[in-house]
């Protein structure tokens, strides 16, 4: 049981004695000559590290590095010796697969457990076919099979059994194919056809043509007579028309709809999907379509876009309407409660109006900041710094895997780092959660503080959660750039959550996630050394380039916070899409209105995190409806390249 008392008020200052110094350099040198086969400075080098915490690492990396002549005996004894730590997990999976590839399928199954990534699940089941362990294998391989994309390549012989066997069905083939084309990729679906009959083969390649061309496809002969095929080749392809021309798509839809026995419930799913899309082209007609898809069809994602609409028409009535008619689970959401107040001032309900704004002006994020706007006040931070009994912290500190997760993270070795965090983290209940983030700041390590700490869903304590470090650093580059020192935390903070090495699937790098194109442009443009894109991992450089690339978005929107967020997360092509045609729009209607959720709450949380890192600066907060000027048509901004 952890005692919260002592309150954090920031990051302890680090002991002027590091005692795992020099035990930790002689660690990366070992860990340098293993890598470059320097078999005999390893060695040497190992010796001296047997009470390094670190060891265990040593003996994982040399023993995988050659694996294949370990005896199964040394690997078995390894996972035993460190037994519940990440480096016995990681041995085992090493294990398997190299047992997989030597086919020693008997010993696969006896080091097999717990949940393993897909490859080794197919290995398993293989290993199973292979000793003729088949209890529970149909079922297994079939829940692998059964997706909508293609699975690695080692579930080959897997699925070759299954179909050797005749345990796939040509329904639950067509049940596949359907999942193929519901995922997007059509070429799978035609492998999958390949069984089946002529009659069956032609119907899936006109499905396959309805991706590419829907509208074409819905005149083909074959769709003129009703079927169970033709049916769902036309539902497919008038959705695939809404996603470009919701108009197209209704009308063809209106033509179609009386030919064929559509269900009921065929017929209100496609035109809650038609009735969406039109929503996120901004059709005028979007909540005319939206309001009338039947009830069935009705569920959170369009209930939401109702509102939306209706707020983007202004049509304050219908968000009224809309609003009360929310689930029970939807009605608190904060999104939900500040257009409802808008909504009820609009329509002449003031003193409702004043009740909702001042409960919702309490809340620290972008709706409650924008109530309290509406009322004036200033912005409620409520920070509650994380109490904590100082032993209770010590002990922690001392277990082992927070001892290895320091010395790897000191060392640089952050992958590994954040491997072993969430290996000594993933079963803490809340109150240790809280106390593992106190660690990981006090260490500097304020990702995995801001992380973990979300994780525990204590979100008050704000010196832990909006770092400000390297003030002086950041200061100066927001000078140089003519940005505001808490608009470059904002873009850190929403990034990358001050992860230096940060790499997102994009490909996108460091502290203010650029791309290494954007890199190496804006760092030629405005003179600013890049002899390799690997530089924008450093933090000063990253951040040198990302402000330099914010202020050129800046610039490109007038310098419109609201813009430059979207197209700093989006894309200045997409911003463009979804500008106002021939009027201006209220920033908070046009936001409500975006159609990624990604980079809807992306503005909004540049904003909120603007007015928090004011208030961490300890300079007076800049109200977030300043940073909200009218959006413009599109033929009013400048263009920027990303």
């Amino acid at each position: 049981m952890i005692v919260l008392s002592c309150p954090l008020v920031g990051p302890v200052a680090a002991a002027p004695m590091d005692p795992l110094a020099a035990d930790r350099a002689l660690f990366l040198k070992a860990h340098k000559a293993l890598n470059e086969h320097r078999f005999r400075d390893y060695r040497k080098l190992e010796q001296q590290l047997r009470d390094y915490p670190l060891h265990p690492y040593l003996e994982f990396w040399d023993m995988r590095s050659n694996l294949q002549h370990v005896s199964n005996e040394d690997i078995a004894a390894f996972i035993e010796r460190y037994q519940g730590d990440s480096v016995s997990a990681r041995m085992r999976q090493s294990w398997l697969y190299q047992l997989a590839r030597q086919q020693d399928w008997k010993t696969f199954l006896e080091v097999y457990t717990g949940n393993q990534p897909v490859t080794l699940q197919c290995y398993k089941l293989q290993a199973q076919i292979k000793t003729g362990q088949k209890q529970g294998l149909a079922d297994d391989a079939l829940k692998l099979w059964l997706i909508g994309k293609s699975q690695v390549k080692n579930c080959d012989p897997v699925f070759k059994y299954l179909e050797d066997n005749k345990l796939i069905t040509d329904q639950l083939r067509w049940q596949r194919i359907r999942l193929a084309m519901q995922s997007g990729n059509p070429s799978l679906a035609r492998y999958l056809a390949k069984p089946l009959p002529e009659e069956d083969r032609a119907w899936v390649e006109l499905w396959r043509e309805a991706r590419n061309q829907p509208a074409k496809t819905l005149d083909s002969p074959k769709l003129k007579k009703d079927s169970a095929h033709a049916r769902e080749i036309i539902l497919y392809s008038v959705r695939r028309i809404s996603q470009s021309n919701a108009d197209l798509a209704f009308n063809k839809w209106e033509q179609l709809k009386p030919r064929f026995a559509f269900t009921a419930a065929e017929t209100a799913e496609l035109e809650k999907k038609m009735a969406l899309s039109a929503a996120w082209q901004r059709n005028p007609r979007a909540h005319e379509w939206m309001v009338a898809v039947p009830d069935e069809a009705v569920d959170a994602k369009l209930r939401e876009w109702r509102i939306r609409a209706a707020v983007s028409d202004s049509n304050w009535p219908a968000v009224v309407t809309h609003t009360s008619n929310l689930a029970p689970e939807e009605t608190q959401r904060e999104e939900w409660r500040y257009w409802r107040a808008h909504a009820l001032d609009q329509t002449g309900e003031r003193a409702r109006a004043l009740d909702e704004f001042s409960r919702l002006a309490r809340e620290r994020d972008y709706h409650g900041f924008l109530a309290a706007d509406f009322m004036n006040w200033p912005y409620e931070m409520s920070n509650q710094p994380i109490e904590y009994d100082p032993a209770t912290l010590e002990a922690l500190s001392k277990q082992p895997g927070f001892i290895r997760a320091r010395e790897l993270y000191k060392a640089e070795l952050f992958i590994d780092a954040r491997r072993e965090w969430y290996w000594i983290t993933r079963n803490l209940s809340p109150d240790e959660l809280k106390l593992a983030a106190v660690l990981a700041e006090q260490w500097g390590w304020h990702d995995r503080a801001i992380l973990t700490v979300a994780q525990s869903k204590d979100y008050n304590d704000l010196n832990l959660r909006f770092p400000v470090n390297s003030q002086s650093e950041v200061r100066k580059i927001a000078q140089q750039y003519q940005l505001e020192p808490a608009h470059v935390y904002a873009v850190i903070r929403q990034e990358s959550a001050f992860n230096k090495d940060a790499r997102s699937h994009a490909g996108a790098l460091g502290l203010m996630q650029l791309m290494p194109r954007t890199g190496r442009v804006t760092a030629m443009k405005h003179n600013i050394p890049l002899a390799s894109t690997s530089l924008l991992y450093q933090p000063d450089k990253n951040i040198t380039i990302g402000s330099a690339y914010l202020k050129q978005v800046m610039d490109a929107y007038d310098d419109n916070i609201v813009l430059a967020s979207a197209a700093y997360n989006a894309g200045p092509h997409r911003v463009k899409r979804w500008l106002p045609e021939d009027e201006d729009k209220p920033a908070s209607q046009w936001i409500a209105m975006v159609p990624f959720n990604e980079t809807r709450n992306y503005i909004q949380r540049i904003l909120a995190y603007i007015a928090i890192y004011d208030w961490r600066l300890e300079q007076p907060a800049t109200p977030i409806n300043k940073h909200m000027p009218l959006i413009r048509p599109n033929d009013s901004y400048a263009s920027a390249d990303k």
